[in-house]
């Protein structure tokens, strides 16, 4: 039943705005650069935050666009922040696809089908829906998840993902999205896990 409710929340979300920061997100946000006053960040802010924190961005730009967002509101993102592997994935399934008005969250979604669907050609027409903001039905959400956990085994094929918490299955999986080279999101997986 929480599988299922979590897959409803994920749903509505994916297809309007975003995803909503988890407290372990939060955190890491909060802990990132202890001199970045995060305490009137908003929901949004947090989305932002956590998709800076996470980018391949050297630790100086990440604490730049952290402090512009703390004091602005008018922070510059850029395009999404995927790994630059996970980005030409994501143009195999839609190439030409305009990823300027296309949120985090849906990337990713969109790049978890890939990993997730029966075929080629089925993965490419739901990766293009998601991409346009089309609502996600649950034939797509259950290819989402699968493609998580697909990429999740593709750093750690033997481990036991079953006890991983909401929390800790999308901080592993931010850390499979980000511009880390693939030993250190290993490293960070598997500390995860243990």
């Amino acid at each position: 039943m929480k599988r299922m409710m979590i897959a409803t929340a994920l749903a509505t979300t994916l297809g309007t705005a975003g995803f909503a920061a988890t407290e372990a997100q939060m955190q890491q946000v909060d802990t990132f650069n202890t001199g970045i006053d995060t305490s009137t960040f908003t929901e949004q802010d947090y989305n932002i935050a956590y998709g800076i924190i996470t980018s391949g961005m050297s630790n100086g730009e990440k604490t730049a666009k952290l402090r512009a967002l703390a004091t602005d509101d008018n922070v510059d993102m850029g395009p999404v922040m995927l790994s630059e592997a996970e980005m030409e994935r994501l143009m195999q399934y839609a190439p030409g696809a305009d990823l300027s008005n296309v949120t985090q969250a849906q990337a990713e979604a969109a790049v978890a089908v890939t990993y997730g669907a029966n075929s080629e050609a089925e993965a490419s027409s739901r990766v293009q829906s998601i991409l346009s903001g089309e609502d996600i039905d649950d034939e797509t959400m259950v290819m989402i998840t699968a493609g998580e956990t697909n990429i999740l085994r593709s750093y750690v094929p033997e481990a036991d993902l079953s006890g991983l918490s909401e929390d800790e299955l999308q901080l592993a999986l931010s850390y499979a999205y980000s511009g880390m080279s693939r030993s250190e999101k290993t490293q960070q997986i598997e500390a995860l896990l243990n």
